[in-house]
């Protein structure tokens, strides 16, 4: 599929360069983990969507970063795009296991992560590798045209640890569980914080963006988001035994949400 791409941003380098045919100088440490974006719809990979989490590597420099490019596609008609999320998953796919073959990087090092129609995307890049890379990310699945049994939606076959973060819940993104991990801040629906005031239509698009503001947020602050455990339930009648500052008096598992979530530490009860 033509007009995809995976590109890497280099602080040193004026530009970034496609993984396709660039060749990583000796300065960049290949045993970092890995960590590949994808942007969602209507947007491109310089999109502000995505901005605070790209950003917030790049400052960190602790990790390798790839961002996907699949704009031209991102700006077609939301169902045409929407149908092509496995054929664009496939090319994103073979390109980056292209390359972590040619330059040495093993498949544990990577992690995927995608927001909107790029967070079913992500899933279906991690499905390539037959679902045993370690991780996938799903920042608020975009919701419509999704039903809960769409077989190419995110899923927990996607990785060996899926987590997803809610925040436009039933409206431009989801409210289904996706992953081993969903998280639902503000029980995950319209309107997140600071975006009340505005209206109907950009209320939504702003709380659709909250999923990326709160994980890029978590890379530098690991401890902004403590999520404790709950059932669906629960999060559906908006109980308050669900809020972190219920946790010193619960035995409830409470985990930090976005970067910091270790898998090996997320018991969800169903």
């Amino acid at each position: 599929m033509v007009n995809v791409s995976l590109l890497l941003p280099i602080r040193s380098l004026k530009e970034e360069q496609d993984v396709e045919s660039f060749e990583p100088p000796p300065e960049i440490d290949l045993r970092r983990q890995l960590k590949v974006l994808i942007h969602g719809w209507n947007a491109d990979r310089n999109h502000f969507s995505i901005l605070p989490i790209r950003t917030s590597y790049l400052v960190q420099d602790t990790h390798n970063l790839l961002v996907a490019e699949w704009g031209l596609i991102a700006n077609l008609l939301y169902p045409t795009a929407r149908n092509l999320v496995v054929p664009l998953s496939n090319r994103i796919g073979s390109i980056l296991q292209k390359f972590i073959e040619r330059v040495g990087i093993d498949p544990s090092q990577v992690h995927i992560i995608g927001h909107s129609l790029g967070a079913h995307i992500a899933g279906n890049v991690g499905r390539t590798f037959g679902g045993k890379l370690p991780r996938v990310t799903a920042l608020d699945p975009a919701g419509p045209l999704f039903e809960p049994g769409s077989e190419d939606a995110v899923g927990p076959d996607a990785a060996q640890f899926v987590d997803v973060i809610h925040t436009d819940g039933q409206t431009l993104g989801e409210d289904t569980v996706r992953g081993h991990a969903d998280f639902y801040p503000n029980y995950g629906l319209s309107s997140q914080p600071g975006c009340e005031t505005l209206d109907i239509v950009t209320l939504h698009g702003c709380s659709h963006l909250r999923a990326t503001g709160f994980y890029g947020e978590s890379i530098p602050l690991p401890d902004s988001f403590i999520a404790c455990a709950c059932s669906w339930e629960e999060i559906s009648r908006m109980d308050d035994n669900c809020l972190p500052d219920v946790r010193e008096t619960t035995s409830r598992e409470c985990v930090q949400m976005g970067e910091g979530t270790e898998p090996r530490l997320v018991v969800w009860p169903s």
